[in-house]
């Protein structure tokens, strides 16, 4: 079954070229380059990870992976700071936390440069516990 793009770009002022344009912003795949930024734990947290950035052109894939193990903490803060913020990472992301022990009800999350696991109902955390926090974003600029 052929596509008859007729209709789009005789209703389109220079539909071709703007289509044609639109693709050629997204990737120049001459242009790439992959930066590895190290995910630092504080405060009694072992363990971290990594936020690797492929930037392709103008698009920049992000894929976020860190593993936390918990010192042990009576009477468990709402927010506590599990690593140091690394430069550039984006305010605005919030990552679901996975607890390889079935811990419920936690976030993690940055915000004004600290990386913190948001406590939901925890009211004491044993030390060893782990926490697994991975995601991947897109960005286009």
């Amino acid at each position: 079954m052929a596509i008859n793009f007729e209709p789009i770009f005789s209703e389109m002022a220079n539909g071709p070229e703007k289509i044609k344009e639109n693709f050629d912003k997204l990737v120049d795949i001459q242009n790439w380059s992959v930066t590895e930024v190290r995910i630092t734990p504080i405060n009694g947290w072992s363990g971290g990870g990594t936020w690797k950035k492929l930037k392709l052109g103008n698009v920049t894939i992000n894929a976020f992976s860190a593993s936390f193990t918990s010192p042990k903490i009576d009477s468990v803060p709402y927010s506590v700071q599990v690593s140091a913020q690394p430069s550039g990472f984006p305010n605005w992301r919030k990552i679901g936390v996975f607890s390889n022990d079935n811990i419920a009800n936690m976030l993690f999350f940055a915000d004004q440069g600290k990386m913190n696991i948001v406590n939901f109902g925890v009211t004491n955390l044993e030390a060893g516990r782990h926490f697994d926090v991975n995601d991947v974003w897109i960005e286009v600029a």
